[in-house]
């Protein structure tokens, strides 16, 4: 080691006792050194005291302090009332009498959504079935028949209505006819089995239920009708034109048998028959249809004098209706029918921008600003992280409210938080009242779930505008939305469509309630139709509705030769022109609002 380094170690050694032993002669000596006392503080995310409501129902709820939780639901009108009720129509155990009470208070507080197809009617049949077990039998089968079609729903009819011919009946007027009749078994009921049988297809069995029904009842007018319609279908057209002239003769204005008539006669190439019936009728759908018989026939002046009445009516084909009558006249170089039907084509309609007027927004300002405390109770709510209740104290606001200015701002709170659907509801209602502040253009237009569809717009080289015009029509922004033939979600897409866009995409078919996933799946789908239909984006967004087969044979085929004129007149159904017009005005207003 050395002597330098021995010296070192001894040093150290006496450095070290030292002092340890000065530690431990401290410690036996140490006095004691006071340590201030701490109060913790905890913060309450509730203890703003406009926030006093949710406090209390928060504590109830951990409590389970359900005296608390039912006056809150039975005493305030509000959305902690509603969050209360809900939450006590969750609990078990409760007897069935006071379950009840708590179910009648959740539906009466509830704000409901017309595109909802789901939630409510769920919520209705465990309505039903709490009542049902409360004894309140009549109430059961009122909320189980709003319920329809769910199975429970059906099954407690069936449990309920133990006479046959009443639980018939109530599914026919459900057009539930299949379980109408399955429920009549053997039983003789000409007027639940003949309007059935006629709806299933059923001809014969329909016209021998109306026979019956006639013996029984031989005025009854809808049993007369349904006869002639059982024999026209049977292609027994003299037999059901003789009922439809006798039904005439005391019922001149009966549209049915008019319509009736007028389609015997086509059959029987009376063109001029059918017309005058048609004519007779009245009725859009009826006088369009006539047009298209003179038109086939080269009638066209006859066929532009219908197209003039149907474009003064101002009904859903009016537009329709002008733009093909201009369209005739110009052909026919008519000039002066040909300014007058452009004259009663409607300013910022699809037909308007074909004939090259542009689209023309408002850009006043109308509507004030205005503070309404429900705003300061939402912000509040989404500091908390309690998103529902936010969104449910805009909407208990939006139904107290009177004020336009205050509605317009409820609006604009609910889009910040996503609510697409209902600031689009509200800024709808106001321009239907005439408001025309510019700022409800981009409330009724929104770039509703921006980064999804920006994202998926870049991805397939599509215009984000052509995504949310198609949203905006297809589901009003309302992500649960389900239509009448199982579309779901944002796009509205058909499960066997979902399944086949699934297997493009050579993946598991995703969730289409999933906004993002919805998205994706619609965008794929649109840049499928542009490559399909050669970028034609009239053609895409009618197929989008339509389907994109009919169309291109349609478009391609010998009467309409690939004339767009020829296209908007022939599309077999007024659902899909109107589509086609409101998604193409959609596009340009979304372009126009956020790309110019």
């Amino acid at each position: 080691m050395g002597v330098r380094g021995l010296i070192l170690s001894v040093v150290s050694l006496v450095f070290l006792g030292a002092g340890a032993g000065y530690y431990f002669l401290n410690q036996a000596n140490r006095i004691p050194i006071p340590v201030p006392e701490v109060q913790a503080v905890v913060f309450d995310p509730y203890g703003d005291p406009l926030l006093s409501g949710y406090k209390l129902y928060r504590d109830a709820l951990v409590a389970k302090d359900w005296i608390t939780l039912e006056n809150l639901a039975m005493l305030r009108d509000d959305y902690v009332a509603y969050r209360a009720a809900q939450t006590l129509t969750q609990q078990v155990g409760f007897p069935p009498l006071q379950l009840l009470s708590y179910y009648r208070r959740l539906l009466e507080l509830r704000i409901d959504d017309p595109l909802d197809r789901t939630e409510r009617p769920a919520l209705l049949a465990n309505y039903a079935f709490v009542a049902e077990s409360a004894g309140s039998y009549d109430e059961a089968i009122r909320a189980y028949r709003e319920a329809l079609p769910l199975p429970q729903a059906v099954e407690g009819l069936k449990r309920l209505q133990t006479d046959p011919y009443t639980l018939s009946n109530t599914f026919l007027q459900a057009r539930r006819y299949g379980d109408a009749l399955e429920t009549l078994g053997d039983r003789p009921a000409p007027s639940v089995e003949a309007p059935a049988h006629l709806n299933l297809g059923e001809y014969e069995a329909a016209l021998e239920a109306y026979e019956r029904w006639l013996a029984d009842a031989p005025g009854s007018p809808e049993a007369i009708r349904g006869k002639a319609w059982a024999l026209f279908y049977l292609g027994r057209d003299d037999e059901a034109d003789a009922i439809f002239a006798e039904r005439l003769e005391t019922s001149p204005n009966d549209t049915s048998a008019l319509y009736g008539r007028a389609l015997i006669a086509r059959r029987a190439e009376d063109i001029d028959a059918a017309v005058g019936f048609l004519r007779e009728s009245g009725e859009s759908d009826h006088l369009w249809l006539a047009t298209g018989y003179l038109e086939a026939r080269n009638r066209y002046g006859e066929a532009i004098a219908i197209y003039l009445q149907l474009a003064r009516t101002g009904g859903t084909l009016s537009d329709d209706a002008a733009y093909r009558a201009y369209t005739l006249a110009t052909r026919l170089n008519d000039e002066t029918t040909a300014n007058e039907a452009k004259a009663l084509i409607p300013a910022n309609t699809f037909f308007a921008f074909k004939l090259g007027e542009p689209l023309t927004l408002s850009s006043s300002t109308q509507l004030s600003t205005v503070s309404v405390p429900a705003l300061r109770v939402s912000n509040l709510l989404t500091q908390v992280d309690d998103h529902e209740a936010a969104v449910g104290e805009l909407l208990f606001a939006l139904r107290r409210s009177t004020n336009p200015s205050e509605k317009m701002s409820l609006a604009q709170a609910l889009q910040t938080l996503g609510e697409y659907r209902q600031s689009w509801r509200v800024a709808e209602q106001l321009r239907s009242q005439g408001f025309t502040d510019s700022r409800l253009w981009k409330l009724s237009y929104p770039r509703a779930y921006g980064v999804e569809v920006l994202s998926e717009a870049a991805r397939h080289e599509l215009e984000p505008a052509l995504l949310w015009a198609i949203m905006r029509q297809e589901s009003a922004f309302y992500p649960k939305a389900i239509s009448t033939s199982n579309a779901k979600g944002l796009m509205q897409v058909v499960p066997s469509t979902w399944d086949w866009l699934a297997d493009l995409q050579e993946e598991t078919p995703g969730d289409p309630f999933n906004p993002e996933t919805n998205i994706r799946y619609g965008a794929f789908y649109l840049r499928w139709l542009l490559d399909y239909l050669e970028g034609d984006t009239e053609l895409v967004m009618v197929s989008y509705n339509r389907g994109q087969g009919y169309i291109k044979r349609l478009f391609e085929s010998e009467y309409v030769a690939g004339s767009k004129d020829e296209l908007y007149r022939e599309i077999d159904t007024l659902e899909a022109r109107e589509y086609l017009q409101r998604v193409m005005v959609n596009y340009e207003i979304y372009k126009q609002l956020y790309e110019n």
